[in-house]
């Protein structure tokens, strides 16, 4: 929803952090603010050339995102419009 608001011609980055993992298998609303945040961050590169990104925790058990993210931002991996940072 803060995205969708954003009117600045300053914004410079998009960081998502920290990062859960969301099954495929999620149905109904979460699944559709899954796909609209997908759809809103492809829209950032686009208008902004703004590359969002996804900051991680490897361990002490996180799941590691590099193996959830493209199925949870489909379109944002598939263009390759993502990075993947790990916290140390």
């Amino acid at each position: 929803m803060t995205l969708q608001t954003v009117k600045s011609k300053n914004l410079q980055s998009i960081t998502i952090s920290p990062f859960y993992c969301v099954p495929v298998t999620v149905g109904g609303a979460i699944l559709q603010e899954r796909n609209d945040l997908d759809r809103l961050l492809v829209q950032f590169w686009f208008t902004h050339s703004i590359r969002p990104q996804v900051m991680y925790l490897v361990g002490n058990g996180w799941e590691d995102p590099r193996d959830c993210v493209p199925s949870s931002l489909p379109e944002l991996t598939r263009k390759g419009l993502v990075d993947l940072v790990k916290i140390p």
